[in-house]
C-alpha cells in the first residue's frame, strides 16, 4: 500500500484563491494522500469554497483553528500537523500551486537514508513574471549552517517530510513570517539526512494579499524591528544546539538590526537584549563597546564608528 502523504494548508479569507490550489492537489497523480485544511477565522466565503470539495472528496478534510490557539498561520500549521495520519508531511500554502508529479516525484525519491526531500518553487505574479524564492546551489550539502548562512535555502511548501523524524519540532507560534527559517534552522540541528529533487514542481503566488509580499514592501525601521524579534526567537531556540560559530553569526545580525532599528537620543529594549546575549557569550570586550555605542547614541544620537569596532 502506498505511504499516505498528509497536506497541510493554513488559510484565511483566500475564497478567490484556495479553489485553484485544491485543484492542483486533485490533480496529483499520486493519490495517497489526505489534505488537512485549517481555517484561521476567515470572514469570507472561504468555508463555502472548501466545504465543496469536502463534499466531492473525502481526502479533503476542514478544520477550524482552536479558540485557545493564538491567531496566526504557524498555529494551523500545528494544529494541522496534530491531526494528521500520514507517514508524510508537506505544510503548503493556500495561495499556492502543485504540479501534477509534485508528490509522486518526492515520494518516489525517498530511501531508508533519507527522512525529507526538497522539490523547487517558482514565484510568479499576475503580470507573468517568474523568480525565484532562494538561489539554487545544489553543489551545497543539506547542512545547518548553510542553512542558517542563507547559503543554501527553500520554503515550506517544498518539503515532504517524514512525520516520525519531526519529534518535539513544531512551527514557532509567534512568528509572522520567517517561518521557514525558524523551523528548518531548528530541524537541521537534528536531522540533515535530506536530498534535493532537483525538479520546479510548485508555483508560489506572489500578490498584494500576500505576507510574503508585505514583509518585502515593509518600512525599513519597522522591517529592521520585525527581523531583530526573529532573529531573537531563533536564537532562543537554537542555542542548545547551536555551535558557537552559528550563535555569533545570530548575534552579529541582532547587533545589526538593533542599530538599523534604533531611534536616535533613546535606549530600546532591542539593546538590552543584544547586551544580554554579548555577557551570556562572555563577550566582555565586545559587552563594554556595545555599551559605549548605547550611551553615545543616548547622548548625542550618534556612535556607528564605535560600534564598527566589535569583531567576531
Amino acid at each position: 500500500m502506498a505511504p499516505l502523504v498528509s497536506i497541510i494548508i493554513p488559510t484565511y479569507n483566500r475564497a478567490t484563491l484556495i479553489g485553484e490550489t485544491l485543484e492542483s492537489i486533485l490533480a496529483q497523480t499520486y493519490t495517497s494522500w489526505e489534505c488537512i485544511i485549517v481555517d484561521d477565522g476567515s470572514t469570507d466565503e472561504s468555508e463555502n469554497v472548501i466545504g465543496e470539495y469536502v463534499k466531492k472528496d473525502s481526502r479533503f478534510r476542514f478544520h477550524k483553528r482552536p479558540k485557545d490557539r493564538p491567531k496566526g498561520a504557524n498555529a494551523c500549521r500545528n494544529y494541522g500537523f496534530e491531526l494528521s495520519k500520514g507517514e508524510f508531511v508537506n505544510w503548503f500554502d493556500s495561495d499556492d500551486l502543485m504540479h501534477a508529479d509534485n508528490l509522486a516525484l518526492r515520494v518516489n525519491a525517498f530511501t531508508d537514508d533519507i527522512d525529507f526531500v526538497i522539490g523547487n518553487t517558482v514565484n510568479f505574479d499576475e503580470f507573468g513574471k517568474t523568480s525565484r524564492p532562494y538561489k539554487l546551489n545544489y553543489d551545497y550539502p543539506i547542512d545547518v549552517e548553510k542553512f542558517v548562512a542563507q547559503q543554501i535555502g527553500w520554503i515550506t511548501n517544498d518539503v515532504l517530510i517524514r512525520k516520525s523524524v519531526l519529534r518535539e519540532i513544531t512551527f514557532n507560534e509567534k512568528l509572522k513570517f520567517g517561518q521557514e527559517y525558524n523551523f528548518f534552522s531548528r530541524f537541521l540541528y537534528k536531522n540533515n539526512k535530506g536530498c534535493y529533487l532537483k525538479k520546479d514542481i510548485a508555483q508560489r503566488r506572489m500578490h498584494s494579499g500576500s505576507i510574503t509580499t508585505a514583509k518585502l514592501e515593509s518600512k525599513s525601521i519597522k522591517r529592521s524591528d520585525d527581523l531583530f524579534w526573529h532573529e531573537n526567537l531563533l536564537l532562543e531556540d537554537i542555542y542548545n544546539d547551536a555551535s558557537v560559530k552559528s550563535i555569533q553569526r545570530s548575534i552579529r545580525r541582532l547587533l545589526r538590526f538593533s542599530y538599523e532599528s534604533q531611534v536616535k537620543f533613546s535606549v530600546s529594549k532591542n539593546q538590552i537584549i543584544v547586551l544580554k546575549w554579548l555577557l551570556k557569550m562572555k563577550m566582555y570586550k565586545e559587552s563594554g563597546i556595545y555599551i559605549l555605542w548605547i550611551v553615545s547614541n543616548l547622548m548625542i544620537g550618534k556612535g556607528y564608528e564605535v560600534l564598527k569596532k566589535i569583531k567576531f
